[in-house]
C-alpha cells in the first residue's frame, strides 16, 4: 500500500466469507482482497483512523477512532449502509450474535448496537479497553492499561468479573472452551477457563504479542516487535513460528489460509502466497 510515500498504517483485518478486508489506519481507507487468488478486489473510504473491523450482522463494520464512529457497510459492493456516533476513541469489535459491541478505549466503556446502530446500553470499563471476545454468553474486554480482563454479561450489560492477565493485553481469543490472551509488553499468550478466569497456561511466543485468530485447531499470533506470527497448539506448544512483513499487528483466517497486516511496512502477509 502506498500514499505518496506516506505510511498508511495496514492494522485491522475481517472476513466476510469471500474477501478479505484491511484498515489502513492513516489512509482512512479499507483495501479489500479476493481471499482465494489475493487480488485486490477495491478500496473504500471510510471515517477517520479505521482500526478495527468485523464481520457481522450481514456487514462490515468499522470502528473509527478518530471520528469517533462506526461505519456499517455493505460487503458485496462496499456500499456505506450507515454511519453511527460511539463513545470517543472506539477500537475494538465483536458481535454476539444479535448486536455489535464496541470498546473505547478513550471513553473507557463498552457500546452495545443493534443492526440498525441503535444504541442500546453504555457500560463502563476501565483499564483503556482494546480488544474485544465473545464467548457464547458474554463479552470479554481487554484492559491494556490495568492488565486485566473483564466479563460482561451480554444479554445486559451487568458487570460479572475481571480477571489478572499479563502486561497490555492486547489481543482476545475464544476457541470454543477457553479464552486466549495476548499480552503485548510480557510477549507471551495465556489460556483462561471462562467459568472463573483461572489461567490454564501462559506461554512465550515474541515481541509484542498482538493479534489473536483461532483456526479452529490451532491459535495464531501476530508479534509486532518480533515481525514474525507463531502458531501455537491447543495445549500450548510452539508449533512454528513465520516471517512476516514489519509489524504485524492483526491476523485472520478465512477458513483455509491466515491472513497478517503488517503496519511497519504497510503489506500483507497470507499463507495462500506462502509463510516462511
Amino acid at each position: 500500500f502506498t500514499q505518496a510515500g506516506e505510511p498508511l498504517g495496514a492494522h485491522a483485518l475481517a472476513f466476510d466469507g469471500t474477501h478479505v478486508w484491511v484498515a489502513l489506519q492513516f489512509g482512512n481507507t479499507l483495501q479489500r482482497f479476493n481471499a482465494r487468488t489475493g487480488e485486490p478486489a477495491g478500496s473504500f473510504r471510510t471515517g477517520e483512523r479505521p482500526v478495527a473491523l468485523l464481520h457481522a450482522l450481514g456487514a462490515v463494520w468499522v470502528a473509527n477512532a478518530g471520528s469517533h464512529t462506526v461505519t456499517k457497510l455493505r460487503p458485496s459492493d462496499g456500499a456505506v449502509l450507515g454511519v453511527y456516533a460511539v463513545d470517543a476513541g472506539p477500537t475494538a469489535l465483536a458481535s454476539d450474535g444479535v448486536h455489535l459491541w464496541v470498546a473505547s478505549r478513550s471513553a473507557n466503556t463498552l457500546v452495545k448496537l443493534d443492526g440498525s446502530g441503535k444504541r442500546l446500553l453504555t457500560v463502563p470499563v476501565p483499564g483503556r479497553p482494546t480488544a474485544l471476545a465473545f464467548d457464547g454468553v458474554h463479552i470479554w474486554a481487554a484492559g491494556a492499561m490495568s492488565h486485566e480482563v473483564y466479563k460482561v454479561r451480554a444479554s445486559d450489560g451487568a458487570g460479572i468479573a475481571r480477571y489478572p492477565v499479563g502486561d497490555g493485553p492486547t489481543g482476545l481469543a475464544f476457541d470454543g472452551s477457553a479464552l486466549w490472551v495476548a499480552n503485548f509488553f510480557s510477549g507471551t499468550v495465556m489460556k483462561l477457563r471462562i467459568s472463573d478466569g483461572k489461567p490454564l497456561g501462559t506461554y512465550a511466543t515474541g515481541d509484542g504479542a498482538s493479534g489473536l485468530a483461532f483456526d479452529g485447531a490451532r491459535l495464531w499470533v501476530a508479534n509486532t516487535g518480533a515481525n514474525s506470527v507463531t502458531l501455537l497448539r491447543h495445549d500450548g506448544l510452539v508449533m512454528a513460528s513465520y516471517k512476516t512483513g514489519t509489524g504485524p499487528a492483526q491476523v485472520v483466517f478465512d477458513g483455509s489460509h491466515v491472513w497478517l497486516s503488517n503496519g511497519g511496512s504497510d503489506t500483507v502477509s497470507t499463507s495462500l502466497k506462502g509463510l516462511r
